[in-house]
């Protein structure tokens, strides 16, 4: 990785942390998430995983629209370092 990547990477990653602590707050089932991205084609590449402490959860979650509360707080904060998401991925942690 070059030095310019490792900083897109530290930068891609304090914002999702930032991202992921403010969904905890709006959404009391919310658990983690993670990222998948090619870093050498980072515009065209970003799925991020969310999950949901159980499937009840993720359940409750798409039916109240949480989902979509989600997806607009991460397009936000990526929006800050000109990213977007290629897919978003929702599933329950498995227990």
């Amino acid at each position: 990785m070059t030095k310019t990547q490792k900083q897109f990477d530290k930068v891609l990653r304090t914002t999702l942390t930032r991202a992921c602590e403010c969904i905890k707050d709006e959404v009391t089932e919310f658990s983690w998430l993670t990222h998948d991205i090619d870093i050498k084609k980072p515009a065209t590449s970003l799925k991020i995983s969310c999950f949901f402490k159980d499937q009840l959860a993720l359940e409750q979650a798409t039916e109240n629209q949480d989902t979509l509360l989600i997806k607009h707080i991460l397009s936000k904060e990526l929006a800050s370092i000109d990213l977007t998401v290629k897919e978003f991925i929702f599933t329950a942690d498995k227990v």
